[in-house]
């Protein structure tokens, strides 16, 4: 099974939360555990436990073009699900 925790580093990111919460975009600087929970680190100092965390889309090697290709309409059905 492949190593994805250092894979993308450094690269912009968007990560989707569950609830209807905002998502939230930055660098990914570091997965990390915090208190026996495993976080997911932005900027340098936004920490999001990956238990919240529904997907995740590097932006900065998104080939598609324009505001449309993320969330997947498959993602974006599932949390107007978890809006209800």
């Amino acid at each position: 099974m492949e190593d994805y925790t250092s894979k993308y580093i450094g690269e912009h990111v968007e990560l989707w939360l569950y609830g209807g919460e905002p998502s939230q975009e930055g660098t990914l600087t570091a997965f990390c555990i915090v208190g026996d929970v495993q976080h997911v680190e932005l900027n340098s100092h936004i920490l999001v436990p990956l238990v919240n965390v529904a997907g995740l889309h590097c932006i900065s090697r998104c080939d598609s073009p324009g505001e449309e290709h993320w969330p997947p309409p498959t993602l974006g059905d599932d949390l107007d699900e978890l809006d209800s």
